[in-house]
């Protein structure tokens, strides 16, 4: 076999295992740490797996004329099998999409791939909102929306990052311009993580960096009955908390302030049961360790702490409408937990909605022009008209 020949032959049995591996890691939710990271990627970005398609073909060919017949099967299982990745996927998401009355834009996704249309950029302004019980300095970044008269009140969320509760700070991104294009001003929180175990200390920061707007709600114009929170994963979870257990001496604030009549929730795939996800999740090695660095150990050394920390236990008559989204292939925080948050908010009798995105991962927004994310976008929009009008 010539030199080409067999280079092509290593080059298509290389891309059938890689291609292999990531079906498996897409089909079943393995450990978010190992090769589940594959099937995050696929997950997140099914329609750029045309590219492999694309490549794997223009190889097969190749193949064929040379006569190579170990490479053409190779290349052969690729193409077919990174085809149905990308397209099946996107077809569920599709039909999802048309059941929730959702339109999508192909456009849209392929802009964002291409990098295209991300807007200008944004101003804000970092404020140091409250000083906390051991001296650290507590930060924000307040991010104005331009789409308001200047001195007109406006909407404001409070944003709380991800991260596990062990990582992750304040950021700008394309959920802060989308909520500033929406009207809303977006505060962007900094809170404390570990060590030492932080598990009352997280919800007591976003408290205080809730009461701190509502202190300066005159200043900075904006309406203190409209005073929302939104977060991702562990954001989810801690905005949830916050929301939930508001005037709850056990979770007091970490800086002298009133408690907030929180006007809506948004939680984008965060736990509401957190003994149960300690137990459940598909990343199970990586969310133990994560809980108990927050919390100080397992649920059963400190299942007080784990109910204390846990939106489910709070789940009652006097919780602000709350909107969740997630992934029901998420490896990391499993889809019964919103599943839970659903029901136990049904049972309380407070409005909620619940969007189940099939063949989505956690952190599913992070591929801005995905169809998943333009189904959150815009059932997020619906929710926020119903229930944070004016």
């Amino acid at each position: 076999m010539r030199l080409p020949s067999a280079a092509l032959t290593l080059v298509a049995l290389a891309l059938l295992v890689g291609t292999a591996a990531m079906a498996v890691s897409m089909l079943i939710p393995v450990d978010f740490t190992g090769p589940g990271r594959l099937g995050v990627v696929g997950l997140s970005f099914p329609l750029q797996l045309l590219a492999l398609t694309l490549g794997a073909a223009l190889l097969l060919v190749l193949a064929r004329r040379r006569g190579v017949r170990l490479a053409a099967g190779a290349l052969g299982g690729v193409v077919v099998a990174s085809a149905l990745m990308a397209l099946s996927p996107t077809l569920a998401q599709w039909n999802r999409a048309r059941e929730y009355g959702v339109s999508l834009s192909l456009r849209e996704y392929l802009a964002d791939a291409l990098h295209l249309d991300r807007g200008g950029p944004a101003t804000y302004r970092t404020v140091e909102y409250g000083t906390a019980p051991d001296g650290t300095r507590l930060l924000l970044d307040a991010w104005r929306t331009d789409q308001v008269p200047a001195d007109a009140l406006r909407p404001a969320l409070v944003r709380v990052h991800g991260g596990a509760w062990i990582s992750g700070r304040r950021e700008p991104g394309a959920w802060i311009r989308w909520l500033n294009a929406l009207g809303y001003d977006v505060f962007d929180v900094d809170y404390r993580l570990p060590p030492p175990e932080r598990w009352r200390d997280e919800v007591a920061d976003v408290k205080c960096a809730l009461g701190w707007v509502a202190a300066h709600a005159a200043g900075l114009h904006v309406d203190p009955a409209r005073i929302g929170l939104i977060g991702q994963s562990a954001g989810g979870n801690l905005a949830l908390l916050a929301a939930y257990t508001m005037g709850d001496p056990m979770l007091p604030p970490s800086c002298d302030v009133s408690p907030v009549a929180v006007r809506v929730v948004i939680n984008l795939y965060g736990p509401g049961d957190l003994a149960h996800l300690y137990r459940s999740s598909g990343s199970r090695a990586y969310i133990q360790d994560a809980l108990r660095r927050y919390i100080g150990g397992g649920p059963d050394q400190y299942p007080e702490r784990y109910r204390a920390v846990s939106p489910v236990t709070h789940a009652g008559p006097d919780v602000p409408p709350t909107i969740t989204l997630f992934g029901t292939s998420d490896r990391m925080i499993p889809v019964a937990q919103g599943i839970e948050l659903r029901d136990m908010l049904g049972r309380a009798g407070r409005a909620h909605e619940l969007y189940l995105l099939p063949a989505t991962d956690h952190g599913f927004d992070m591929n801005w022009g995905g169809f998943s994310t333009q189904i959150a976008r815009a059932t997020i929009e619906r929710f926020l008209r119903r229930y944070d009008g004016p």
